[in-house]
């Protein structure tokens, strides 16, 4: 089926077709079991082709970026996977705003930012990821998230048609964006940035990357937090609080420093991860009455 499917694609695509691609080489966390067929689309063009392909062939489609926000389970992922990262994308400035496309890393647009004395969104550093990714999550930290200097974000909508709205016309929320649930893949963005003092601005990037590093984990592999804030608390307060750190199912435990993280100590499965997810839940909810909702993105079949 494979040749079809590449045929589907174009020939020319084909060293790009990956067929039973181990996705823990592409998650921040390490953990998952193989797509059926991975492809890392060459630009926008080549993305839709595929995207036609898997239409064409009634394949479920999936769409990651840097992998850093999910769990993979360990059966796999059906279909297409595709992976929208791009290393060597920058952004650019056009009419006052900062362009970004959304395989481009969340680190290059902030490098830029700064780089421009743009202020705005500092305290998206380190944060891990794609611009896209964490518009798809309205990512964020410290009370503040990325759209909230998004003037407009460009997508392909789920008839393949380019739109692009404002930002006034997407919802956002806490944690989310309409595209999770819309079906519309994100292609890229601009930020309205406010010019500041790039001394500031660097200096406020510097303490808060610092204050990341002292409180959350970087020593195993993870993927950020795991659950959402309760809307007056911190789920890793109540976690903590629920005497939950340093639990432990299989490879995975919750983080002695954060909480809120579960890492992977060498070897943990996806089932290692959610049986512990659900200890959490019931622990807090038994200690605390409040059920945490899961942050990550749950991608394969779980039942």
């Amino acid at each position: 089926m494979v040749d079809s499917v590449i045929d589907k694609f174009g020939r020319r695509v084909e060293q790009r077709v990956l067929t039973k691609e181990p996705l823990s080489s592409y998650t921040s966390f390490h953990i998952g079991g193989p797509a059926e067929y991975l492809y890392t689309p060459c630009g926008e063009e080549d993305l839709v082709c595929a995207l036609r392909a898997a239409r064409a062939f009634k394949m479920p489609t999936t769409v990651i970026g840097n992998g850093t926000n999910v769990l993979v389970s360990d059966r796999g992922v059906e279909g297409l996977v595709v992976r929208l990262m791009e290393t060597s994308l920058q952004p650019v400035m056009e009419k006052g705003l900062v362009l970004a496309r959304a395989p481009m890393p969340l680190s290059s647009l902030l490098d830029f930012a700064m780089s421009q004395d743009l202020s705005g969104l500092e305290y998206l550093v380190s944060i891990p990821g794609t611009v896209g990714g964490a518009i798809f999550m309205n990512a964020g930290s410290f009370s503040q998230a990325i759209s909230t200097h998004l003037a407009y974000v460009e997508v392909l909508d789920p008839n393949l048609e380019y739109v692009m709205k404002k930002h006034e016309d997407v919802d956002f929320d806490y944690r989310y964006s309409e595209f999770q649930e819309s079906g519309a893949i994100i292609l890229g963005a601009a930020f309205d940035l406010e010019a500041g003092d790039g001394a500031t601005i660097r200096s406020t990037a510097a303490r808060i990357r610092s204050e990341k590093h002292a409180k959350q984990s970087w020593e195993h592999p993870n993927a950020g937090s795991i659950f959402t804030n309760p809307p007056t608390t911190y789920a890793g307060k109540l976690i903590e609080e629920a005497g939950c750190k340093g639990l432990q199912v299989g490879q995975a435990q919750v983080s002695g420093k954060h909480a809120n993280f579960i890492v992977n100590l060498g070897g943990a499965t996806a089932f290692d991860v959610t049986r512990l997810m659900d200890i959490v839940v019931q622990r807090v909810y038994a200690r605390f009455n409040v059920r945490l909702s899961p942050e990550i993105r749950l991608l394969g079949d779980f039942s």
